[in-house]
């Protein structure tokens, strides 16, 4: 055909509307198949520390029998410089070796290191250790752990304490890689445009004669008359006209 015809397409669309549904059908079951026994269940879990008033910058401001410590704008733009610097500390591999060694995991470092994200909030001094594993409980346990061996590095080489855990992690009960019904909707749109898509280039490329249209679109030569075929009706023994394509 030399111009898309739109209502032929969608002609072509209905007469296949089964098949179309099935392919649809189809791939929805396979999006079934694939989230329940394809894809290995992931689980995060997250612990979030601030980095709070140092123990070697310590003011004491007292108001009558109340003492409280107060912090200082050089612990903010100490913590604010730090921020970064802690977050890449964190995936140091001498953290990762700790971390493995204390929880006797049977995983290397790299491996390890690659399952921890560690985020920082804009214009914060919050600082989130997130770790994935096919164990929802050991994620938990090496975010926690994470958070427990970076503190006490941190002591180690700046010589202060200026982290405060905020959440502690937590065991998650649901995987984060699987959306059972997200899967099928995406397979079974998958299906369906794929089923559209080849029905459309089937009529699009189809080049034979089907009607007076075809003919006068092939030869550009209008077309006077057509001739009907003229089939036996069985059941009255009459004829009836039938068109020819």
């Amino acid at each position: 055909m030399e111009e898309l015809d739109i209502i032929e397409i969608l002609y072509a669309l209905k007469k296949k509307i089964k098949y179309i549904i099935a392919t649809v059908v189809i791939f929805a079951i396979a999006g079934l198949i694939y989230s329940k026994f394809l894809v290995t269940p992931m689980y995060r879990s997250s612990t979030t520390f601030v980095l709070s008033k140092s123990t070697d910058n310590t003011n004491t401001q007292t108001t009558g029998d109340i003492n409280s410590e107060a912090i200082t704008q050089n612990d903010v733009t100490l913590n604010s410089k730090l921020v970064s610097t802690y977050s890449e500390i964190i995936k140091s591999k001498t953290i990762a070796k700790e971390v493995i060694d204390s929880l006797g995991l049977d995983m290397g470092v790299d491996e390890l290191i690659s399952s921890v994200t560690v985020t920082s909030k804009d214009d914060t001094e919050l600082i989130e250790i997130t770790v994935s594993n096919e164990d929802a409980k050991l994620s938990a346990d090496i975010a926690n752990s994470l958070a427990e061996v970076f503190r006490e590095k941190v002591n180690q080489i700046y010589k202060i304490d200026n982290l405060s855990v905020i959440d502690i992690a937590e065991p998650s009960s649901l995987p984060y890689n699987i959306g059972t019904v997200k899967n099928i909707v995406i397979f079974a749109l998958v299906g369906l445009i794929l089923s559209c898509g080849v029905i459309f280039l089937i009529v699009y490329f189809d080049d034979t004669v089907k009607d007076e249209k075809d003919i006068e679109a092939l030869v550009n030569i209008p077309v006077i008359a057509s001739i009907p075929k003229l089939e036996d009706n069985e059941e009255g023994g009459l004829f009836k006209w039938k068109r020819v394509k």
